[in-house]
């Protein structure tokens, strides 16, 4: 099994729109479906908050919808839409703060809100956590997925990309419920391996346009890390092999990160450089002019973890610190919470309930004021 990939310099581009469609160009003769003859092609964008820099930028949606616009596709068959990861916020909230509506609305692609519509109750056949999922109704009846993912770190699945983005195909709350199905990192890896087996199951007809230009670094990402400009756009059918690139640029082994490593061993796309043909900039190329991607977690806490056990787990378990300089004690933490271990109080701060914490820091991931990070419980956590 082999795949293509391109990676494309946006300063060789009169901007971003172009270097997408350039980087879409160079594979679409590998592209085995037809976009004109679909009725229904559904762009999924990442819509996390309504912080830009947690987002899919405004460039790659215009890139794509200007690319379809031009080999012929109507944009009455075009849909885009997310659900995002704070309870109370719809995918078209996020999406008019950060200015993706307008752009739909501009060139008459169809938003829709995952939540919409009730979910369909989906088996995932071979699942090793997430027996079943409840997708949005959007997404199960697409004939083609355009997957538009922003390289992003992750305080539990150590970075974000072209396969995690497919989490935000299961609607509002639920996503922090299935939470509970994985309570640690590898568990949690299996957990979203499993959501993306059914996307390759279900949704053959896939385009990744990955979004590498600025990505997001260090211990606050998802939602509020340090942005880092890479000026790269990734594009190919294969999200495995894409997030093997990303990562590969990166200078960071897939084997540290927990779901790409799940999705290796269950051959869920091509998970071996070798098969991988990149066309325009050369892997060495992109790598020469990127910095090390800053990911959460070290070599020393890995060995620790594997050498201790449960007692090196009580230990080096992360779990959510408040930063009350920044805290607004608006709650939204609490109510993101999937295992209820927060406690809150108007006009308080929150209180977190070690105990209950399941440490898959949806707080820390969806707080808009970047008012929660990680830490390690240290010597206390024996106690817990």
């Amino acid at each position: 099994m082999s795949t293509k990939i391109s990676i494309i310099n946006v300063n060789d581009f009169d901007g971003i729109p172009d270097a997408v469609i350039g980087a879409i160009k160079l594979i679409e003769k590998d592209i085995h479906f037809d976009f004109t003859k679909s009725k229904n092609i559904l762009l999924k964008p990442n819509l996390l908050t309504t912080k830009k820099d947690a987002c899919t930028q405004l460039g790659f949606v215009e890139g794509v919808i200007s690319y379809l616009k031009a080999i012929g596709v109507s944009m009455g068959n075009v849909y885009l839409g997310d659900s995002p990861g704070q309870s109370q916020k719809l995918g078209s909230d996020v999406a008019k703060e950060i200015g993706i509506y307008e752009i739909c609305e501009t060139h008459g692609v169809n938003f829709v809100d995952f939540e919409s519509d009730i979910p369909i109750n989906e088996k995932i056949e071979g699942a090793l956590r997430l027996k079943e999922i409840h997708v949005a109704k959007a997404v199960k009846d697409c004939d083609i997925l355009i997957n538009l993912p922003r390289l992003k770190s992750h305080l539990e699945a150590t970075m974000t990309g072209a396969i995690k983005n497919y989490w935000g195909i299961i609607p509002g709350g639920l996503k922090a419920h299935y939470h509970l199905f994985g309570k640690t990192a590898e568990q949690f890896g299996e957990v979203l391996a499993d959501n993306f087996s059914w996307i390759v199951k279900n949704k053959p007809n896939r385009l990744t346009v990955y979004d590498l230009q600025e990505i997001m670094e260090g211990r606050m990402g998802p939602g509020g890390g340090k942005m880092k400009k890479w000026d790269l756009v990734l594009a190919g059918t294969d999200e495995l092999a894409l997030d093997i690139v990303a990562l590969e640029i990166g200078k960071i082994k897939s084997k540290n990160v927990p779901h790409i490593k799940n999705g290796i061993e269950r051959n869920l796309g091509v998970g071996n450089l070798e098969n991988i043909e990149i066309l325009g900039l050369s892997l060495e190329e992109a790598k020469k002019q990127t910095p090390k991607f800053k990911v959460p977690g070290n070599t020393f806490t890995s060995f620790i973890a594997y050498m201790s056990g449960h007692i090196g787990y009580k230990i080096i378990k992360k779990i959510p610190e408040l930063i009350k300089s920044k805290c607004i004690q608006c709650g939204e933490c609490a109510q993101n919470c999937p295992a209820e271990a927060i406690e809150f109080e108007t006009n308080n701060f929150p209180i977190f309930l070690r105990k209950k914490c399941i440490s898959c820091f949806c707080c820390a991931e969806l707080c808009s004021e970047s008012a929660i990070k990680a830490r390690s419980r240290g010597l206390a956590g024996f106690f817990d």
